[in-house]
């Protein structure tokens, strides 16, 4: 890894700082309230937290480094233990080996020679990469990135302790701003300092991380969106919890890891924006587990709030842990005997009931919940056989789907009618006005198909009285299988989602998704870096001009233009 490397030896102990986020932010203590979700049409998805994503919600950067993973001089991950305490730092090191954590990587223009101030508690040395340090003291270091010199460029920053010692490890590692902060009665803003806020009413970065929590920029970005679903900070996929004593701590050195984001965290940033939290329960999570998290909701959901609850998510997915896992449950129960997916929603049905019904208990009723069952768009036989089980229909209060348009592509002749079609054709089928011989070999996932696909679902829904929203939703232009590193093919679909004609095909999905519900359409999702893997960001990075982000110009058009009924 090329690499401007400082050595930097640690001499002695600092007094510990608080490492918890306060439930309160100082913000909401001091009166200040968010207005701009206010009847707004949509909620977003949050991408999830990690070095590579692209958006960036925590003062303190550390939380969204990678957990550490042991290296030596010759190798980067050298696949050995490493001793860590129950927050994750590192308590010793063995002979020779190195803790690294890398801090970002990706090529946002945002981050060039962008400077930070690394503090931390504890005697050893350290080593960064692809920094340069500019000042230092005895426990910290004032840090320039290199620069970012185009879309091509993959900037990797690591932080790597290749001392400690064990009686005072190096710990509590905190990477924020190195100047700055709020005011109180504006926390979507930074300012420079005291001088422009109202008397007592700053907080720097640098003292009160641990309670402002969140990047101004970041509350800026997302200011607008009436549900905050949390799905990806839960890292709800393939989750490992089962117990409460498993979640993730704000005291923890990273939020990045599978045990994901603190539920408190989630919380508190609903609360600030006044938006409704919308939380996946992991598969494996035992009843105790629900109910301390019900209690937890209890004490912390924000005066006006309802918690939107789910059962895990896209259960009937295959390509998840949680599908093979409740597939060998239904199985064990014997919950039908041949159709294992008509078993598997049944399943999902079930455990969805109990979870509700423990909620319930533990909050006293469920008028601040929203209880959420889902299943796949274009299968209304899975909707009905979810609702109809032991009357699940009675203790649902929305159900979703995620109508995606466009369409996960693994065909050669898929590829080839696509590089044919160039990007007017892709927008032309988006339409519905494809050839017919074009529609039949893209298959699904025009705006047309899309639309019959919600009419549907709420048709199926209509007769119970339950309400029809979309947990995820959005473009889904996505080469798989065979065709993934077709890279013709993916700069294809990344120009098709850069072209400015994609907001008016937003705007016209957006609008015939309100034809046939009145429910917000919670986007996946806000602010994300495109891949073949996807090109799910409305906005690719945070500094990215609206002008040149037409799915994120589309969605603020829409909220703007389209506000739910009073």
């Amino acid at each position: 890894m090329a690499a401007a490397v400082v050595a930097l030896a640690v001499v002695c102990a600092l007094a510990a700082t608080a490492t918890s986020a306060a439930s309160t932010h100082p913000s909401l203590a001091a009166g200040w309230r968010n207005a701009a979700n206010k009847r707004s049409p949509l909620g977003t998805n949050l991408a999830g937290v990690s070095y590579w994503t692209a958006q960036y919600p925590f003062v303190d950067h550390m939380k969204m480094a990678g957990a550490f993973l042991s290296g030596s001089a010759a190798a980067w991950d050298d696949g050995r233990p490493l001793d860590l305490d129950t927050d994750g730092n590192v308590k010793r090191l063995a002979p020779g080996q190195i803790a690294r954590t890398v801090v970002f990587a990706g090529a946002d223009p945002g981050l060039s020679k962008k400077k930070f101030l690394l503090r931390w508690q504890g005697t050893g040395k350290l080593e960064f990469g692809n920094v340069q340090v500019l000042r230092r003291t005895a426990h910290s270091a004032l840090l320039q990135l290199q620069p970012v010199t185009g879309p091509d460029t993959n900037l990797i920053v690591n932080i790597n302790i290749v001392q400690t010692l064990p009686t005072d490890p190096v710990r509590a590692l905190r990477l924020l701003p190195p100047s700055g902060g709020i005011c109180t009665n504006n926390p979507l803003r930074t300012v420079a300092s005291a001088a422009a806020c109202p008397a007592g009413t700053y907080r720097s970065f640098d003292a009160h991380h641990a309670s402002i929590v969140f990047n101004p920029e970041f509350l800026e970005d997302v200011k607008r969106y009436s549900v905050l679903r949390f799905m990806d900070w839960a890292s709800t996929n393939n989750s490992p919890l089962r117990s409460w004593s498993q979640r993730a701590l704000r005291s923890h050195q990273f939020w990045s890891t599978d045990r994901g984001v603190p539920i408190e965290a989630m919380l508190s940033l609903a609360n600030l924006l006044g938006a409704d939290p919308w939380l996946c329960i992991p598969h494996l999570a035992d009843d105790a587990f629900v109910t301390a998290l019900s209690k937890l909701l209890k004490a912390q959901l924000g005066v006006g709030r309802k918690v939107h609850l789910e059962y895990s998510n896209e259960v009937w997915n295959g390509q998840f842990q949680q599908t093979q896992w409740a597939l060998a449950q239904a199985d064990a129960l014997k919950l039908h005997p041949t159709d294992r997916y008509t078993g598997l929603m049944r399943f999902y049905s079930r455990r969805s009931q109990q979870i509700f019904r423990l909620v319930a208990a533990a909050m006293g009723g469920h008028t601040r919940l929203r209880r959420v069952m889902a299943t796949q768009a274009v299968v209304p036989y899975f909707t009905e056989s979810i609702l109809a089980w032991e009357a699940a229909r009675n203790l649902t209060d929305l159900f979703a789907i995620a109508p995606y348009f466009g369409n996960t592509w693994t065909e050669p002749a898929q590829a080839a009618a696509l590089k044919r079609l160039g990007v007017d054709g892709v927008f032309a089928w988006l339409d519905g006005k494809a050839s017919a011989a074009d529609q039949k070999v893209l298959e699904y996932g025009s705006l047309p198909s899309i639309d019959a696909v919600v009419a549907a679902q709420a048709s199926v829904l209509r007769p119970l009285g339950i309400p029809l929203t979309a947990y995820e939703g959005g473009q889904h232009l996505l080469a798989a299988g065979t065709l993934h590193s077709d890279s013709q093919l993916n700069a294809l679909l990344d120009a098709v989602n850069r072209d400015p004609r994609m907001k008016g095909t937003y705007l016209r999905y957006l609008a015939s998704w309100r034809s046939r519900t009145a429910q917000p359409m919670v986007h996946f999702v806000h602010c994300d870096g495109w891949s073949a893997w996807g090109r799910w960001g409305a906005e690719e990075y945070p500094s990215q001009p609206r002008s040149k982000a037409p799915k994120l110009d589309a969605l603020l058009t829409y909220i703007a233009t389209r506000p739910l009924p009073v």
